[in-house]
């Protein structure tokens, strides 16, 4: 009976440690094991001086499918990526994206969610081109001019014509697929340049965006990475010359006149 109640005692202790270790392994309860994947991360910051990349300083990330980044590599394709050099410097614990790693064939398809189309855009002001990364969401506003044509009193007279200029939203988010080479890769001599990214959009957005294009001046506004706030066009409204103009809701509307001071001086 006594050498019984050590072992009873054993395979109870035993039976708790496989329980334990069975809830940390398994996924949290609502979780599916399919919706996740594996990719490859840096197990050591990583840099082009390092030289070829060693199996040792890579490590697996599970990652949720939603979220996975574009060019995440998965680990099923570590030996594509060993042996091979870094582009950049990969942090500790960060993503080795194929962007990152020389050699690897880089494919701007593979960047594409199903049922997406990439798309060129050239903005009319590339500066804040020159900011924006692969990756990156943006908002595309268009500013467009209509004419009105005015008849005069007088009907052998040529009618005045009255041009007036709108800005609206007409993408409120898009992901930036790429900028510069092609390659996926952003470098300094990219920057600016003529104001041209690769964005992803549906068949039906990429022929609107392509007919904008001809006929309006567009610009792109940064966003902050998966805000949810803003999704729509009527979010943001429409500035038309009223926005300005008008004597009461304008940009004039309420405001005093201010008096020039004869000197700047504070004394």
């Amino acid at each position: 009976m006594k050498n019984t109640i050590p072992l009873i005692i054993a395979i109870v202790l035993g039976g708790i440690a496989v329980f334990s270790v069975s809830r940390m392994i398994r996924p949290p309860e609502g979780e599916k094991e399919d919706q996740y994947v594996w990719v490859v991360s840096a197990a050591k910051e990583i840099t082009p001086k390092d030289g070829a990349i060693k199996e040792s300083w890579l490590m697996k990330r599970r990652v949720e499918l939603s979220s996975i980044p574009a060019k995440a590599i998965p680990w099923t394709q570590i030996n594509r990526v060993i042996g091979q050099t870094s582009v950049r410097t990969i942090a500790r614990n960060d993503y080795v994206l194929s962007s990152d790693v020389a050699g690897m064939e880089i494919r701007l398809s593979s960047a594409l969610a199903e049922g997406e189309w990439a798309v060129p855009v050239t903005f009319s002001d590339p500066s804040l081109v020159r900011f924006l990364q692969p990756g990156d969401e943006v908002a595309i506003l268009a500013t467009s001019v209509t004419q009105e044509i005015v008849p005069k009193t007088d009907a052998s007279e040529q009618p005045d014509v009255v041009e007036s200029r709108s800005t609206s939203v007409i993408f409120p988010c898009v992901r930036i697929l790429d900028i510069g080479k092609g390659d996926a890769i952003r470098r300094d001599e990219d920057a600016g340049g003529n104001g041209t990214i690769i964005v992803a959009l549906t068949p039906q957005q990429s022929a609107t965006l392509i007919a904008a294009q001809r006929t309006m001046e567009l610009y792109p506004a940064l966003r902050r990475a998966s805000d949810t706030h803003a999704l729509k066009r009527r979010d943001v409204g429409i500035v038309t010359d009223a926005t300005f103009n008008d004597k009461k809701t304008g940009i004039k509307a309420n405001l005093e006149p201010v008096v020039l001071p004869d000197s700047t001086s504070n004394k």
